[in-house]
């Protein structure tokens, strides 16, 4: 699996892998990302603001992530619980989608291993829908721990992560 930073001429195939995700989202029952968002110009912003990060197998796109930097101002107002660590900057993984074609192949969790073995932080966060039991299950394997809830689009359990600095 090859990652990197998603191009300008992916927006469209970052489109389909979204579109593939919104669909088993549904399938399962779940309202998340069943309305605008994430849309074309969201997909835009990630990749002019250097944030769109995609997976690869023999150079189409099977994954995407959004990889933003803190301060995340919704993850301020965390309840039903606290961040752990005394971190004062962390990435937060938000937009996780994989295509149709390559879910249930454990495409996301090496994705998401990837992403947080290439980055030099110590804490990752991330939130996801409470119905949404594929992305919990992907978290808890990484070692998230579910440490509250955040105000996001209504209300989403949050996820964080805090990476051993030994090597």
């Amino acid at each position: 699996m090859e990652i990197r930073l998603a191009f300008p001429n992916e927006v469209n195939a970052v489109m389909k892998v979204i579109e593939d995700a919104k669909k088993t989202l549904a399938k399962a029952g779940s309202d998340q990302w069943q309305n605008d968002y994430p849309n074309t110009d969201i997909i835009i912003d990630d990749i002019i603001s250097g944030q769109a990060y995609v997976a690869l197998e023999e150079g189409e796109v099977i994954a995407y992530a959004a990889v933003t930097r803190s301060p995340e101002s919704a993850y301020d107002a965390i309840y039903e619980g606290k961040w752990q660590g005394g971190e004062s900057e962390y990435l937060v993984f938000h937009r996780i989608a994989v295509a149709v074609a390559n879910q249930g192949q454990k495409v996301a969790q090496t994705f998401l291993e990837g992403l947080i073995e290439g980055f030099d932080y110590l804490d990752f966060r991330s939130d996801t829908h409470a119905e949404n039991k594929i992305m919990q299950h992907i978290f808890e394997k990484l070692g998230f721990q579910q440490v509250g809830k955040v105000p996001v689009d209504g209300e989403r359990l949050a996820y964080q992560k805090i990476k051993s600095n030994a090597k």
